[in-house]
């Protein structure tokens, strides 16, 4: 073979090599693309898969159980049973409760008996927890208890010189409202309450709901909410009080409600008739049980609702009667009491906070005095 056909030849390798190498890149090159479009497809074609939220199954409302009977002293109970005690009482003392248990019959004609859940108005013993409203809203700085009245209720009588603490230790010297039967709005006691005028000068103790209707209005006034909404969200929610209301068909959805009695004279009980609650407005239309009235008394030590300045403030007479701010503040003991249409209420704590004696009663005048009852307790706890 001569030099040029060997040329020749050469060329035509170096010919089919490089066809060869542009086939095989043809072929690579299509087979890419055609994975790639197969794997485009397929995505495109791949159904979307919803997003599933379990939704949160409602937890059934776990139903609440009685509150057992505790009897930690069978002195206290004996001596209870033995003056006819209707109601329910709590006693307790280091955080141990000592005594928890309800006597006799919530209703008389259907032998419902009284329990430690049993509802009962509370009376005047809810001046206090108007009281602790009025301190909070005073360290919120829209209040002071040494204001004078004129300065919320312009048209009072002797505006200027009545204060706000007159009113909270019952020195205001009011005439006061003098309750009805019909129902009533808070502004219409108000304007009743100015209209009735002045009794005496400031200073001169007189025991009268009206100074805590004025108050209670003064929560709302400078609260910007409803007394109930109020107290509510400040002092029951903090507190833990959730079996207190202002009607007994509207707590625990009525089931645990108590009939109030008065005895007669000849020995029958009678129902006495209630008035329109309107008319007690902020000083006697609350209702809970025994339980509840304790978790106010203990938040209210442990300075849960209240400062220290403000406690000291509740706890100092106004007068000589021994009453401060919603409690009577005896040598051993804070007190309050209730008495309305049928019940009869005493709260009472003592000084270091240590025991707290509570006594609910659906009979308003079987018992002398609850004080002798609440001393003799004391003193069995004492001994």
């Amino acid at each position: 073979m001569n030099r040029r056909e060997r040329h020749k030849t050469k060329r035509r390798k170096n010919l089919i090599i490089v066809l060869c190498a542009v086939f095989i890149l043809f072929v690579t090159t299509s087979w890419i693309i055609a994975k790639f479009e197969d794997k485009e497809q397929q995505e495109v074609a791949k159904p979307v898969q919803k997003k599933t939220t379990t939704k949160p199954t409602k937890s059934k409302p776990v139903k609440e159980e009685p509150t057992k009977t505790v009897v930690n002293n069978q002195e206290i109970d004996n001596y209870l049973q033995e003056i006819g005690f209707s109601g329910s009482v709590l006693v307790v003392r280091d955080g141990k409760t000592i005594l928890q248990k309800g006597y006799l019959d919530a209703n008389r004609e259907t032998k419902k008996p009284n329990t430690p859940d049993t509802l009962y108005y509370i009376g005047s013993s809810q001046k206090a927890i108007i009281a602790t409203a009025i301190l909070q809203l005073e360290e919120q700085g829209k209040i002071s208890t040494e204001d004078p009245i004129s300065k919320y209720l312009p048209n009072f009588p002797n505006g200027n010189n009545i204060y706000i603490k007159n009113f909270l230790n019952h020195t205001s010297g009011i005439v006061g409202h003098t309750e009805t039967g019909s129902k009533i709005t808070p502004k219409e006691l108000i304007e009743d309450i100015e209209n009735q005028g002045i009794k005496s000068q400031p200073g001169t103790w007189n025991y009268l709901d009206s100074n805590y209707t004025v108050l209670a209005y003064l929560v709302e006034t400078l609260s910007g909410e409803s007394l109930q909404s109020y107290l509510g969200e400040h002092i029951f929610k903090p507190a833990g009080m959730e079996h207190t209301g202002f009607n007994q068909n509207k707590v625990d959805g009525g089931k645990n409600e108590s009939i109030g009695y008065y005895i007669q004279k000849d020995g029958t009980y009678k129902t006495p008739s209630l008035i329109d609650l309107s008319q007690l407005y902020g000083c006697g239309d609350m209702c809970m049980t025994t339980t509840d009235l304790y978790l106010f008394d203990k938040a209210l030590m442990s300075k849960k609702l209240i400062s220290e300045a403000s406690l000291q403030k509740m706890f100092t007479p106004g007068s000589s009667s021994g009453y401060g701010m919603g409690f009577y503040v005896d040598p051993g003991s804070y007190n309050s009491h209730g008495v309305l249409s049928g019940w009869n209420v005493s709260n009472s704590m003592s000084h270091t906070g240590r025991t707290y004696v509570i006594l609910f009663s659906n009979i308003q005048n079987n018992i002398a005095s609850f004080g002798k009852v609440n001393n003799h307790i004391y003193e069995l706890l004492n001994k």
